[in-house]
């Protein structure tokens, strides 16, 4: 899983979410570092999507309709993927630090 892909699924892990919003979200938790261009966002939308990671959704009740967004959700596959994907970076931490190329800040 490619790190755009893995923090668009966190983006939308507490609840649907329009593309700007999930494109917003991933830059600003990244600190800017990773800045999703509409192009890769949307690509990287449609893949996980096709993947059936994420399912496109209705706009909550509370968000200001605009017909132009479209609202996606993860689904329980997208909710296995980030956790395994979560646990293989675990273990790439844990073998680091078991080889002392990485001491975490505690």
């Amino acid at each position: 899983m490619t790190e755009l892909a893995l923090h668009v699924l966190l983006a939308i892990g507490d609840g649907a979410a329009h593309g700007y919003a999930i494109g917003k979200d991933v830059e600003d938790r990244s600190g800017g570092r990773l800045d999703p261009t509409t192009g890769a966002l949307y690509q990287v939308l449609k893949r996980l999507q096709h993947d059936q990671l994420i399912k496109p959704v209705a706009a909550p009740v509370d968000a200001q309709v605009d017909p132009r967004r479209k609202y996606f959700a993860l689904t329980e596959a997208g909710r296995g993927a980030v956790a395994a994907e979560i646990t293989r970076l675990h273990d790439v931490v844990q073998l680091a630090e078991r080889r002392r190329l990485f001491t975490p800040v505690r």
